[in-house]
């Protein structure tokens, strides 16, 4: 059963403007942080696929059963049954296994805050919001702070959570004749749920329940109760690429970053690098996309006093709103798209300047043929 509680709160229209003129500031720092970011993602991109493509020309393919002293610090691939001896133990539950990784994951049964709020605007430039809060009860991994609730009253939640969730990871996990590092142990999946069987050392108040323990009445879930659960992950077969070091293979520091790649199943090098630089460009293309985004909320509300002044007769307040965020976007991508340009110039000077110089030649040609293909009218005679 749901508790829905409703607010209504109308701001008059220089309640908005001033509150808008205090944006500006905000805004500024939005535009002015959106530069850097997309300046140094840039450059991270440009190292990343420098660092990757070093990577696959100096590779080299080994057998995970036969260790080859010659290829010490070398960047080698592999791939086989990733194992481990090892007794992962959680010791506040007593749940021992052998596996590569052990995770327990705590949830408590809390209370819960949704808001939802709508805005109309009024004659005047006066806005009203209302504001619906919604409490349910649900369980969540995480403590919530109930006393930060709009309607705190009948919805506390307990002062903390009674235990966290935690992860455990062997730390001498085999591939054939290598230890592997524990960067690489630590990208190996998926999770699968472990159902214990010991439950001779619990904590008080907890009993085996479904595939975990439990403490509280499982039947009708009251505030407070909580449930643990556990997974593993299990021996499984891996593809690897990293820098031999003895016996191990670990993480290879190359001139402008690392290289620790690991992908499920037999996976050769050339795949792998191939799928490290699509994770990079879609990495990079995301960035942008928000450093574009962060710059064009900031343009918006250093743009929106200009919508709120025009707000008292709201028709024309949408109009402008609409105009004001057109051009924060315009702004937006083309300030975006020139500070990628010059983290490209300085990052890569000859790359960038071949594009300019061969856009440059295109535009000439272009405008060339236009003029070609619109000869100048000549004069002609009039007939007397």
């Amino acid at each position: 059963m749901s508790d829905v509680y409703t607010q209504t709160t109308t701001t008059s229209w220089f309640g908005r403007l001033g509150g808008a003129f205090k944006g500006i500031l905000f805004g500024i720092i939005l535009v002015v942080a959106s530069v850097p970011l997309l300046w140094w993602n840039e450059g991270r991109a440009i190292d990343r696929t420098h660092t990757l493509e070093a990577g696959q020309r100096a590779v080299v393919s080994i057998d995970a059963d036969h260790r080859d002293p010659a290829n010490d610090g070398q960047l080698v691939h592999t791939g086989g049954l990733a194992t481990t001896d090892e007794m992962l133990r959680d010791p506040t539950f007593g749940v021992s296994v052998n596996a590569l990784r052990l995770q327990r994951r705590v949830e408590m049964y809390q209370w819960k805050e949704e808001k939802h709020s709508s805005t109309s605007r009024g004659s005047g430039g006066s806005e009203t919001t209302e504001t619906t809060y919604r409490y349910d009860m649900g369980w969540s991994d995480h403590w919530i702070d109930s006393g930060h609730f709009q309607y705190a009253a009948g919805h506390q939640n307990p002062a903390q959570m009674p235990f966290n969730s935690e992860s455990y990871q062997a730390s001498n996990v085999r591939l054939g004749d290598f230890r592997l590092g524990p960067s690489f142990v630590a990208q190996i999946g998926p999770y699968s749920t472990y159902r214990p069987t010991d439950a001779s050392d619990l904590p008080t108040g907890f009993e085996p329940y479904g595939n975990g323990y439990y403490r509280g009445t499982p039947q009708s879930p009251q505030i407070g109760d909580v449930r643990v659960g556990f997974e593993v992950v299990e021996p499984t077969t891996v593809s690897v690429i990293g820098k031999q070091v003895e016996d191990g293979i670990e993480v290879a520091r190359m001139p402008k970053g690392t290289i620790a790649l690991l992908d499920l199943g037999r996976v050769d090098a050339d795949t792998m690098f191939a799928k490290a630089l699509d994770a990079n460009a879609a990495l990079t293309w995301g960035l942008r996309f928000a450093g574009i985004l962060v710059m064009w909320i900031g343009l918006k509300l250093i743009l929106n006093p200009l919508r709120v002044l025009v707000d008292i007769v709201p028709f024309i307040g949408r109009i402008v709103g609409a105009g004001t965020s057109l051009i924060a976007g315009l702004i937006a991508f083309s300030l975006g798209f020139l500070t990628i340009a010059a983290a490209w110039i300085f990052y890569r000077p000859l790359l960038a300047g071949g594009l300019i110089a061969a856009t440059l030649v295109l535009v000439t040609v272009g405008v060339f043929k236009v003029r070609r293909s619109n000869p100048a009218p000549t004069a002609t005679q009039k007939p007397l």
